[in-house]
C-alpha cells in the first residue's frame, strides 16, 4: 500500500499563517503581478506599508488558505479562487476596496512596449511633424501602417494612424516605432483582479469609478430630492428654512387678499386702501371738483398722479409669490 505523501512543514505553516491573516482583515484581494519588475514591486509594497499587506505564494496554497478561512469569512470568499491564475499575490487590508483600487492605480508607471506584449489599449500615432530627419525611419513607419513622408527636411505623419487595438500582440516592428516616437503604452503596476468584502466579490473593473462623474450624479440627485421635498412640503433639515420662508410669504399673501388684520399686514392694507381712496378721489374730481373737500383736494395735488388704467378702483388681485422668492434659500444650501 502506497504511503501518503508528507506535506512539508513550511507549507503547513504558510497556509495557517495566511488563513489567520485573511480572517483578521476586512478586505482580501487578488493581484496580478505578472511582468512587474522586482524593484517596482518592492517600491509599491513599501508605499502600502501600514495600509495593506501583500503576500506572494503559490496559487494552490492560496486556495487552501481561502478554504480554511471560509469558516470565519463565509463560503463566498471561496469565489476568489477562480481568480487565482498565473502570477498572483494576495493583498490584505482594512481599506475600502474602491480606495485600495485607486491607490494601486496611482502607483502605476508607463513603460516602453516590448515584442510579444499585449496592447493594454487602442494606440493611435497622431498626425504632425516629428523630430526625425529623412532616413530609414520613413519606411519603418510605413511598414506598420503609418502614413508618413518627408516635408521641409522633416519626417511628417500625414494623418492619425491607428496601429494597435486593445488585446493585440505587439510585434517587434511596432515596438521599435513606438519606442522611437517615445510612446510608452505599457502600464507597470499591481493590477487588482478582484476583492472580497463583507460577503461580496468585486471584480477589478467594478472598482474603477469616475469620481467626478459620480460626484456630479450625487449632487444632481441631492438637488432633485430637495426640489421634490419642497414641492410636496416634506420638511427635512436641509429644506426647513426654505419651507418656513415660503410658508411665511404665502401666509402674508393670504392675509392681505383676505384683509385679515395683523401687526404685519395692517400697514400693507392701510397703504393699499389709501392708494385706492386717492385713485377714486381723482376720478370723482375729474367729473366734479365740488364733490371733494379742501383737505382731499390737497392730498390729490400732493400725491403723484396715477398711471393710465389706475383711475378705477379694481378688485385686488391675489398676489403671487415669485419662484425666485420661494427658492431664495436654495443658494445657501450649496454654499
Amino acid at each position: 500500500m502506497k504511503a501518503n505523501k508528507k506535506i512539508p512543514q513550511w507549507k503547513s505553516e504558510f497556509v495557517s499563517s495566511i488563513a489567520e491573516k485573511i480572517a483578521s482583515y476586512s478586505v482580501v484581494g487578488v493581484l496580478d503581478i505578472s511582468g512587474l519588475p522586482a524593484a517596482q514591486f518592492q517600491r509599491i509594497r513599501h508605499r502600502l506599508k501600514g495600509q495593506a499587506e501583500i503576500v506572494v505564494g503559490k496559487n494552490t496554497l492560496f486556495h487552501i488558505s481561502l478554504q480554511r478561512a471560509a469558516g470565519h469569512k463565509g463560503e463566498k470568499i471561496l469565489d476568489l479562487s477562480k481568480f487565482l491564475r498565473g502570477q498572483t499575490a494576495l493583498i490584505l487590508t482594512n481599506l475600502n476596496p474602491f480606495k485600495l483600487s485607486k491607490i494601486l492605480d496611482e502607483s502605476k508607471t508607463s513603460a516602453p512596449a516590448k515584442p510579444g506584449m499585449i496592447s493594454p489599449k487602442d494606440i493611435t500615432i497622431p498626425a504632425g511633424e516629428t523630430e526625425f530627419s529623412p532616413g530609414p525611419v520613413v519606411g519603418e513607419l510605413q511598414r506598420v501602417g503609418v502614413k508618413a513622408r518627408i516635408q521641409a527636411g522633416k519626417v511628417v505623419i500625414l494623418e492619425d494612424s491607428p496601429i494597435l487595438k486593445q488585446g493585440d500582440i505587439i510585434s517587434k516592428e511596432i515596438a521599435d516605432v513606438l519606442g522611437k516616437l517615445n510612446i510608452h503604452p505599457i502600464e507597470l503596476g499591481l493590477k487588482l483582479i478582484a476583492a472580497y468584502e463583507g460577503g461580496i466579490i468585486y471584480s477589478g473593473e467594478m472598482l474603477k469609478i469616475d469620481e467626478a462623474k459620480v460626484l456630479s450624479q450625487i449632487q444632481g440627485a441631492y438637488t432633485n430630492a430637495l426640489y421634490l421635498s419642497l414641492n410636496v412640503c416634506y420638511p427635512t433639515r436641509a429644506n426647513i428654512g426654505t419651507l418656513l420662508m415660503k410658508a411665511r410669504v404665502s401666509a402674508l399673501n393670504l392675509a392681505i387678499n383676505a384683509k385679515i388684520f395683523t401687526s404685519e399686514v395692517a400697514p400693507m392694507l392701510l397703504s393699499r386702501s389709501a392708494a385706492e381712496m386717492l385713485s377714486l378721489a381723482r376720478a370723482i374730481c375729474a367729473s366734479d371738483e365740488r364733490a371733494l373737500d379742501e383737505d382731499l383736494k390737497r392730498m390729490i395735488a400732493i400725491a403723484p398722479s396715477p398711471k393710465e388704467g389706475e383711475g378705477k378702483a379694481e378688485k385686488p388681485k391675489e398676489e403671487k409669490v415669485e419662484k425666485e422668492e420661494e427658492m431664495a434659500g436654495l443658494g445657501t444650501l450649496f454654499g
